[in-house]
């Protein structure tokens, strides 16, 4: 059971949650590119980047955050 707790509290697992207008990554590695119509980051299995119009960061934390806009696409891997 303390193993599931560590887990929990400890969890790097890379997760995207999607929403209508918002984006939020957890236990990403680095911002590669931050543009207007494009964010580019780095994951453990590679780049995700995310196109469209009005894109901004808007929660920055260590390994979390979120981004807004409008969004046109998202491409998984490298």
């Amino acid at each position: 059971m303390i193993n599931n707790l560590i887990n929990y509290v400890k969890n790097e697992e890379f997760v995207i949650n999607l929403w209508k207008n918002k984006i939020n990554i957890v236990n990403f590695k680095e911002i590669v590119i931050l543009e207007e119509d494009k964010i580019v980051i780095t994951s453990p299995d590679g780049k995700v980047t995310v196109r469209g119009d009005n894109l901004s960061i808007n929660k920055l934390l260590d390994k979390e955050l979120l981004i807004t806009g409008t969004f046109n696409s998202i491409e998984l891997g490298d």
